[in-house]
C-alpha cells in the first residue's frame, strides 16, 4: 500500500483530518470494532491531540472520524503506522464504497 502524504497547507498550527465512512450491510459491528481499536491506539499516539469516532445521528451505518495532531509528521507516522495500513488493506470487507477524507485548516 502506497504511503500516506500530506498536500495540505495550513495556517494553523495543527492538522486536523476528518474521514465520513459507510459500513457495509451486516458488516456494522465490524466496523465499530475496527474504529474503536483505531481511536484506542491513535490517540495514544505522541502529537495526537483528539481522536474522535461518531455515528451519524440519522444513518446508524455511517460514522465520522475526526483526528487532530500538533505536527504534520505526527499525522504522517499515524498514517503510515501498521495497523493504519492493515486497516486500510482490509477495508473493503466492511466499508461501503471508501472512506471519504477531508483535511481541515483552521477558519
Amino acid at each position: 500500500m502506497a504511503r500516506h502524504t500530506l498536500a495540505v497547507h495550513t495556517m494553523s498550527t495543527t492538522y486536523t483530518l476528518v474521514g465520513i465512512a459507510r459500513a457495509k450491510a451486516h458488516r456494522r459491528e465490524v466496523l465499530v470494532a475496527k474504529l474503536a481499536a483505531l481511536r484506542l491506539r491513535g490517540a495514544m499516539e505522541p502529537g495526537c491531540l483528539r481522536y474522535h469516532v461518531g455515528e451519524d445521528a440519522e444513518d446508524a451505518e455511517v460514522f465520522v472520524l475526526y483526528m487532530e495532531w500538533n505536527s504534520r509528521h505526527a499525522l504522517e507516522s499515524h498514517l503510515n503506522s501498521e495497523y493504519v495500513r492493515d486497516f486500510h488493506a482490509t477495508r473493503q470487507e466492511f466499508l461501503e464504497g471508501d472512506i471519504n477524507f477531508r483535511w481541515l485548516n483552521a477558519a
